[in-house]
C-alpha cells in the first residue's frame, strides 16, 4: 500500500513538473498610429508584439457594408517591425472602420477593429470682425447650409459609429498670440453653441487655434479675413481629435460643449 502510494505521489510530482515546464506565451497585441495608415493608397501599417505570419484585412464603409479585402504574408519579421497589408475597395467610397486579424508565426491569432473615420465638413466661413468672436447679422445662412451638411453626414452614418462634432477656430495675425488664442477659442465656442441652439444633438468639442494654423500665409499683423475662421469635422466620439497637418504642431485645449 506504502510503494502504491509513494507511485502516486511521484507520478503526481512528475505531471506538476512537467505542466512548470511548458514555455508561457508572451501576450500577442498589434499597434499602429495614424501616420502609418494611407487612407488614399488603401494601405495600412502595423506592429506586431510577436514575430509575424499573415494577416487578413476586410474594409467597411460609411453604410456598414464591405468595401473590399487585403492579406498579407510575412516572414517572420521580429516584433516592432512596421507591417504592410493592403486593400481594394470602389473608387470614391469612404472607409469607416478596418477590421484587421493578425497572426503571428507560432500561430497566435489576434483581431483589432481600427476606426479612422472623419469628414471635414464643407462650408463657407462665417465672416468674423477684426477682434470678434460675435457672428454677425447676414451669417447664419452659411452656419444653417453647414448644418444641413452635417445632418447629412449623421443620417448616413450614425446606425454604425457614434459621432462627435469638432469646431476649430482661428484668427489672423493682428494682435498679440495669447489675445488671439482666446478670440479664436470664443469664434469656436459661438459656433458651436449656434448648432446646438439649431438642435443639433451630437456632442460638440471646440478648441481655439489663434494664429497658428493660418489658411493664407501673412507677416504679422496682417488683417486677413480668409484666417478668421473656424473648420468643422465629424469623427467618432471618443478617438483623438482628427486634425493633421500643421494642427500637430499646434497647442489648443479642446473643451465640451455642454
Amino acid at each position: 500500500m506504502i510503494a502504491a502510494m509513494r507511485c502516486l505521489v511521484a507520478a503526481a510530482l512528475l505531471v506538476t513538473s512537467a505542466a512548470v515546464a511548458q514555455p508561457v506565451r508572451a501576450p500577442f497585441h498589434v499597434s499602429y498610429d495614424a501616420e502609418h495608415l494611407d487612407l488614399d493608397g488603401h494601405v495600412l501599417q502595423f506592429k506586431m508584439s510577436r514575430p509575424a505570419g499573415s494577416a487578413e484585412l476586410v474594409a467597411v464603409g460609411e453604410d456598414g457594408k464591405q468595401l473590399g479585402t487585403g492579406a498579407a504574408s510575412y516572414q517572420r519579421e521580429p516584433p516592432g517591425t512596421w507591417l504592410s497589408v493592403s486593400w481594394t475597395q470602389p473608387d470614391g467610397a469612404r472607409v469607416l472602420r478596418l477590421e484587421l486579424r493578425a497572426v503571428a508565426a507560432d500561430g497566435l491569432v489576434t483581431r483589432v477593429e481600427l476606426t479612422p473615420w472623419s469628414v471635414a465638413i464643407d462650408h463657407e466661413d462665417v465672416n468674423f470682425a477684426t477682434g470678434s468672436a460675435a457672428i454677425e447679422a447676414g451669417e447664419d445662412a452659411k452656419l444653417d447650409a453647414s448644418l444641413d451638411k452635417i445632418g447629412e453626414v449623421v443620417k448616413r452614418s450614425e446606425k454604425f459609429v457614434k459621432m462627435q462634432l469638432y469646431v476649430a477656430g482661428h484668427t489672423d495675425t493682428v494682435g498679440p498670440g495669447a489675445k488671439n488664442l482666446a478670440l479664436s477659442l470664443g469664434r469656436a465656442r459661438a459656433i458651436a453653441a449656434y448648432f446646438r441652439r439649431k438642435g443639433l444633438a451630437l456632442p460638440i468639442a471646440f478648441a481655439g487655434f489663434g494664429e497658428q494654423v493660418l489658411r493664407v500665409k501673412t507677416p504679422d499683423e496682417t488683417d486677413e479675413r480668409a484666417n478668421r475662421r473656424a473648420d468643422y469635422v465629424i469623427a467618432p466620439r471618443g478617438a483623438p481629435p482628427p486634425f493633421k497637418g500643421p494642427y500637430l504642431k499646434a497647442r489648443a485645449t479642446w473643451k465640451q460643449l455642454p
